[in-house]
């Protein structure tokens, strides 16, 4: 009888696998075993088991389970997890499927993968996309587990990689964010540049919005009277050009408050806005109307953002930071003024309190260090 067997991995988790015996191969004469793993209860480990048994003992398991070529396990996989991810994040999928995983696997059987196959492939990622390289290796991850509840493989070798960490260098050292020095100088060169860039850092800053989030906001989502901004819809580009949807999970569905001084700006900016638009014939009284719109009142492009960030950082004499750098800003100030994690989770819109940690551990640190000073603080008081 098979034996359900629990075991932990090496994150801890206690999960559940088994080894079926299926018989000796008619061609090769020896015992055929058929292994499962990582399943996250023991109820699932015994249904799979059930319907293993049932394929082997009408003879039907073997004849649909062969070795294929890892392009066409591939197609398979992305077909059914299209559906499962935002028309945005399928977007860069396909790039990161087009640009490093296909040309590197091409006709290679999964069968024959093995774990130097794979070991080649994380580093050579890594040499070409050190940022991102995690996301293109899942893809390689997630297809060849694919293939291995299919039946075609026995054990999954990208399992098994040892992934290469960036080294850190001098321009690494100061990270994606500004403080509170920077973040002023920052935003006075915006004010003397341009009232709807200044609007637009300000807004990234004072609320720790997502940049997609911010663009895609309109005049409707802001309540002056209440001084909060609901968030409820993002800015994606997709294959198919720009598409509003919604926000990343239902934890960034959330209203932000915002200062009184950056609510000033926004009525500034509001009046402003609607000037430019009316001389060109455009009523920007409309509810839909956008907050940040360009030149043709239609959506600000990202890169047109990131630009503006490098000739305001290179005016100001700071180094640039990126589009998401703002919302690190909010988040390391909000922490640096006395806001717990829990406060800091539901403004950002974290559905999981452990993003936010794992996020801002710098931040978070810098805390830690002073909280015995400031306990003594308190008892000396």
């Amino acid at each position: 009888m098979t034996k359900i067997i629990k075991y932990t991995n090496k994150d801890n988790e206690t999960l559940y696998k088994f080894r079926f015996y299926a018989g000796l191969d008619e061609i090769t004469g020896k015992q055929r075993y058929i292994r499962r793993q990582g399943f996250k209860s023991e109820k699932d480990a015994k249904t799979e088991l059930l319907k293993i048994e049932y394929l082997v003992s009408t003879n039907q398991y073997f004849k649909s389970v062969k070795s294929g070529k890892f392009g066409d396990v591939l197609d398979e996989w992305l077909a059914l997890h299209k559906e499962t991810v935002k028309a945005s994040t399928w977007r860069y999928i396909e790039r990161r499927v087009k640009n490093h995983v296909r040309p590197y696997f091409k006709d290679m059987y999964v069968d024959k993968i093995t774990l130097r196959h794979c070991q080649d492939f994380t580093n050579k990622a890594f040499a070409a996309a050190p940022v991102g390289f995690t996301q293109i290796i899942s893809i390689v991850k997630n297809t060849l587990d694919y293939a291995l509840r299919l039946g075609m493989i026995e054990s999954n070798p990208m399992l098994y990689v040892i992934k290469p960490k960036k080294q850190t260098t001098i321009s690494d050292k100061h990270g994606n964010y500004y403080n509170k020095d920077e973040l002023k100088k920052f935003l006075a060169a915006a004010k003397d540049t341009d009232l709807k860039k200044y609007t637009l850092f300000r807004l990234l800053a004072y609320s720790g919005l997502r940049v997609g989030e911010c663009l895609a906001l309109t005049w409707h989502d802001l309540d002056y009277k209440n001084n909060t901004i609901a968030i409820n819809k993002t800015y994606a580009k997709t294959n198919n050009g720009i598409k509003i949807q919604t926000p990343k999970t239902k934890a960034s569905i959330r209203k932000v408050s915002l200062d009184v001084e950056t609510i000033q700006v926004l009525k500034e900016w509001q009046l402003n806005q609607r000037k430019q638009l009316l001389k060109v014939g455009i009523n920007a009284m409309n509810k839909q109307q956008l907050i940040f719109s360009n030149n043709k009142n239609s959506f600000i492009a990202n890169e047109t953002v990131r630009l503006a960030i490098h000739q305001i950082a290179k005016k100001t004499g700071i180094h640039p930071i990126t589009t998401h750098g703002f919302r690190h800003t909010h988040a390391t100030l909000l922490f640096a003024s006395g806001m717990d994690i829990k406060q800091v989770q539901a403004r950002l819109g974290h559905s999981n309190v452990q993003t936010t940690l794992n996020i801002y551990t710098h931040a978070i640190q810098d805390k830690q260090d002073k909280i015995g000073d400031e306990f003594a603080k308190y008892i000396n008081f």
